[in-house]
């Protein structure tokens, strides 16, 4: 009898564990990947290593598109933002909630949003296909996997830092173009862990696709993102430093 009881707390220990370490789903179904989220280290090409496949984008630019940039070009120099996925790696809380149908994101870093309908039908028409920053979303979802199609971008956000060399031959820039489609993948790992990767296709500057490595986002104990506003005649440089961003 001893025995079996033991066995039962250890099962009834086993399965609290495994509850609470679980992803968890919304009321309505579907996986649940809203809260606060952050990179728990640097990503990046920096000191020697490359933690964002970025040896590989460098050998896809194609040389006419970096000609006219400069690394003083960075847009985080001049408070203006990056689209994802290079929004996922800045260092700054990403905040996602989600209603029937929808998904918002919010970045702390440079703050932007965005309103992606998760039904895998809705998109703006043609016609209210501006170019943004962040681009237009609409997505699905492939089991516990949140699909994001990306495009209508504006050209003028980066894919990584100025700072990120891969190798000692890199330039330091990595431009986009109005012509680049993001794919993404969100999914909720367990209870604190969000995981992300992207694959972007930019015939404008890039030869062939580029994807990311999976990127780990950890959950912060905290129920909303701060504002933190980029002021370009404070300087951006005092920016990043202030709020511990990466650039």
């Amino acid at each position: 009898m001893k025995v079996a009881a033991a066995a039962a707390c250890v099962a009834l220990a086993i399965a609290g564990a495994s509850a609470q370490t679980a992803a968890p789903k919304t009321v309505w179904g579907e996986p649940d990947i809203s809260g606060v989220w952050k990179v728990p280290a640097p990503v990046g090409a920096r000191a020697n290593r490359d933690t964002f496949n970025l040896a590989q984008l460098d050998r896809l630019y194609k040389p006419e598109a970096r000609k006219a940039v400069s690394p003083q070009d960075d847009p985080s120099l001049h408070c203006r933002p990056s689209a994802f996925p290079r929004a996922a790696i800045l260092g700054g809380s990403i905040q996602i909630t989600q209603a029937p149908g929808m998904a918002y994101v919010f970045t702390e870093a440079f703050p932007t949003y965005r309103i992606i309908p998760t039904d895998g039908k809705r998109r703006l028409t043609p016609d209210f296909l501006i170019p943004y920053f962040m681009g237009n979303s609409a997505a699905h979802w492939e089991g516990d996997t949140l699909v994001v199609d990306v495009i209508s971008f504006s050209g003028e956000g980066w894919l990584a830092s100025r700072d990120d060399k891969p190798t000692a031959k890199s330039p330091g820039v990595w431009p986009t173009s109005d012509q680049m489609k993001v794919t993404e993948r969100w999914r909720r790992v367990n209870a604190d862990t969000l995981e992300y990767q992207a694959r972007v296709d930019d015939p404008g500057v890039l030869t062939g696709p580029w994807e990311t490595p999976r990127i780990t986002l950890k959950r912060q104990n905290v129920d909303r993102i701060e504002e933190a506003i980029c002021i370009e005649k404070e300087g951006a440089s005092a920016y990043l430093e202030r709020y511990g961003l990466k650039n």
